[in-house]
């Protein structure tokens, strides 16, 4: 009886193991790494002195940055462009192509991706010809307080910053 009992137990967890994340689980681990990188991107800006901007978009995100060609990725290994993971993409795209991690870049600051819509309330003003939609990053250490709500529809997650803390992530209630 307690062989087959421990049998049961690691067949379950085994099968545990093999179940894919759900989209909840991904979308809380990507709002993890968002607020990560945002510090990173912040900390990038003030460093160089030359501001960025995280680009997002309903296929994925990319953090750029004004160049002579207009806006182009950010030669950071950490701010490399990336996908949303909920859409199953199984590979990043290379930085010079950040425009098709965006997709077709929204003109509003809300959109959906997939079953997701993202959110970006409380942005800085649009500035250096940043499109509506975009979250600036200046050279200042300091900057405006930000809010970018990752949602399914059921659940949401708040990554935000009142422009001087580190960005935090807060479940948000229905």
């Amino acid at each position: 009886m307690l062989v087959a009992l421990i049998i049961v137990g690691m067949v379950t967890a085994l099968a545990a193991l093999a179940l894919p994340p759900s989209q909840n689980a991904q979308m809380q681990r990507e709002a993890q790494r968002l607020a990560a990188l945002f510090d990173a991107a912040r900390q990038y800006a003030a460093q160089t002195g030359v501001p960025l901007a995280w680009a997002s978009g309903p296929a994925g995100y990319a953090f750029v940055q004004m160049g002579p060609q207009g806006w182009q990725p950010v030669d950071a290994d950490v701010l490399h462009p990336r996908r949303w993971p909920w859409l199953g993409a199984r590979s990043e795209p290379a930085p010079v192509n950040w425009r098709l991690a965006l997709g077709e870049p929204p003109r509003q600051a809300q959109y959906a991706a997939g079953d997701v819509s993202v959110r970006l309330r409380d942005a800085a003003p649009a500035a250096l010809g940043v499109p509506p939609g975009w979250l600036l990053f200046g050279p200042e250490p300091v900057g405006s307080a930000v809010e970018v709500v990752l949602s399914d529809g059921t659940h949401s997650e708040a990554v935000s910053s009142d422009g001087f803390a580190p960005f935090v992530v807060e479940r948000l209630r229905s």
